[in-house]
């Protein structure tokens, strides 16, 4: 249709209308332009050497009878 314009205000949603795929898509799209991968996989890479961390914490503290009270 010819001469349509753009809304003057944002597009407005109620999230509970859209599917959970869809919201995702819709989300991840609109921050994906602002993400800084190299910082991104820097924090992934230290968040996994945490969990490594804790497990191996978890372990010792398992082994040395630590555990949670019978």
């Amino acid at each position: 249709m010819a001469g349509l314009r753009p809304p003057l205000r944002p597009v407005q949603w109620e999230v509970e209308a859209l599917e959970p795929a869809e919201l995702r898509r819709l989300v991840l799209d609109a921050v994906d332009p602002y993400i800084d991968r190299d910082v991104l996989a820097r924090q992934i890479a230290r968040e996994e050497e945490q969990r490594r961390a804790l497990a191996a914490f978890l372990n010792g503290w398992d082994a040395a009878g630590g555990g949670a009270p019978a």
